[in-house]
């Protein structure tokens, strides 16, 4: 028969055994979650490098249309039958090209719904990427006035402001090119006042989206060296 003594030990043995299991299956739960939570980490940094990329493109475009649009301000100021037709339509198509933003943000959501990102603090990963997705979203309700804006141009401007054997040349993907040739069509006082609205319309919301991107590109730079530090 066993003592008191055996059947503690026995006991004993038994809730160690079950403890240790316990422990080392939660040590590898978090050993796992760990490792789930640095590879997140890491796709974050992929996918805003490619913002940032992404960011560096889009700003060169908007600075690319804006200098096409100062060019055309200038073009239809001049006598019209004096302006070569080949330099006034590739200045419209030129301008007339809106790029919109696409984030890459798969991964930032990911973090969010598993409360990756949830630090205070104005030096945390969470305001960086809070102050990161409120530019974000301004640039994309400025590019959804931006994109209003070149509808009406399309649709109601373009018509008044070229012929339509030369347009439709132009307007194609790829680009066609015109032969040079002085002359274009005239506009009427009423299309050229509303060609210069537009101008003025598009280039502030060109402005606002740089300085939406700058500031992306600043609190980005940021989120990538808080995750690697």
């Amino acid at each position: 028969m066993k003592s008191w003594k055996s059947y503690f030990l026995d006991f004993a043995m038994v809730f160690l055994a079950v403890f240790l299991g316990f422990w080392a299956e939660n040590l590898r739960s978090q050993l796992a979650e760990q490792r789930k939570i640095a590879d997140l980490k890491q796709a974050m940094v992929r996918d805003m490098q490619k913002d940032l990329n992404q960011l560096e493109e889009y700003v060169a475009q908007a600075r690319f249309n804006l200098s096409n649009i100062d060019r055309m301000d200038s073009l239809i100021l001049e006598n019209p039958k004096l302006i070569d037709q080949k330099e006034y339509y590739e200045t419209m198509v030129n301008y007339s090209v809106a790029y919109l933003f696409t984030p890459s943000d798969k991964s930032m959501k990911q973090a969010e719904e598993m409360g990756v990102i949830q630090n205070e603090g104005n030096d945390s990963l969470s305001y960086a990427a809070l102050k990161y997705n409120y530019f974000l979203l301004d640039l994309k309700f400025t590019e959804q006035l931006l994109s209003q804006e070149y509808q009406v141009y399309l649709q109601e401007i373009v018509p008044n402001m070229t012929e339509p054997d030369l347009y439709r040349q132009v307007w194609r993907f790829p680009r066609k090119t015109l032969e040079p040739k002085l002359g274009i069509k005239a506009m009427d006082l009423e299309t050229k006042k509303r060609l210069r609205y537009f101008f003025a319309n598009v280039s502030f919301y060109y402005d606002a989206m740089q300085v939406n991107a700058d500031s992306m590109e600043l609190y980005g730079k940021k989120m990538i060296r808080l995750i690697e530090k």
